[in-house]
C-alpha cells in the first residue's frame, strides 16, 4: 500500500505523552512541510509558535479549566473536573498555529497545516493531538498576556495547537466511520 495512505490510516490522536524530548530537526521537519500547505491564493496567514513552557502550558490550562467549569456545557464541566486535565494533553512540545485576523480564509489555511504537522509526526514515529479549545483561555481580553508569552504577532490569533511527543498510551482502536457520509451526484 502506498505510505502516504499508510500513513494517514495509522494517525491517532495522543492524549498521553512521556517525558522524551522531540528532537529540534524533527521540529523543523513538521514545520518546514506545515510552511509549504495549501493556502487561498498563497497568501500563508499562519505563524507558529514551539512552546516548551510548561508552567506556561499549566497557567493557559488553569484558566481553561476556570472557564470550562462555569461554562454549564456538561461534557466541559465533566473533562474540567478530571484531575488531570490538561490543554496541552500532558505534551512537552506543543506546536501553536496563529492565524492572520485580515486573511479570509486564514482558519481553513491554518487547518490544513495542522493536520500536515499531525501526519509528519506520525511519520516520523511521534504521537500527536490536533488541539483546538485549548485556545480559550487567550480568547478573553485577559488572554492578551498569553499571546505576548507565546510572541503571537500583533493582528494574528492563535487557533489551533497540535500537541507532540512519544506516546505514553496504547493508542486507541478508531471509532466505527460515521455512515452515509457521501453523496455522489452526476
Amino acid at each position: 500500500m502506498n505510505e502516504v495512505i499508510k500513513n494517514i490510516q495509522a494517525r491517532r490522536s495522543i492524549r498521553f505523552f512521556d517525558d522524551t524530548p522531540v528532537k529540534d530537526e524533527d521540529i523543523q521537519t513538521m514545520l518546514e512541510c506545515a510552511k509549504i500547505a495549501p493556502s487561498a491564493m498563497y497568501q500563508q496567514p499562519w505563524h507558529f509558535t514551539v512552546l516548551r513552557d510548561r508552567v506556561l502550558m499549566a497557567e493557559i490550562t488553569a484558566v481553561n479549566k476556570e472557564i470550562a467549569l462555569a461554562s454549564g456545557i456538561p461534557h466541559e464541566v465533566e473533562k474540567a473536573k478530571d484531575p488531570n486535565f490538561d490543554s496541552f494533553r500532558t505534551a512537552k512540545t506543543v506546536i501553536v498555529i496563529s492565524a492572520k485576523d485580515d486573511v479570509e480564509y486564514a482558519m481553513g489555511d491554518c487547518a490544513n497545516t495542522a493536520m500536515i504537522i499531525t501526519l509528519v509526526a506520525t511519520s516520523l514515529g511521534l504521537g500527536s493531538c490536533y488541539l483546538a479549545g485549548f485556545n480559550h483561555a487567550l480568547r478573553r481580553p485577559e488572554g492578551k498576556d498569553f499571546c505576548a508569552r507565546l510572541k503571537v504577532p500583533e493582528g494574528h490569533t492563535p487557533l489551533f495547537a497540535v500537541s507532540l511527543g512519544y506516546t505514553a498510551e496504547q493508542p486507541k482502536v478508531r471509532k466505527p466511520l460515521k455512515p452515509d457520509s457521501v453523496n455522489y451526484i452526476g
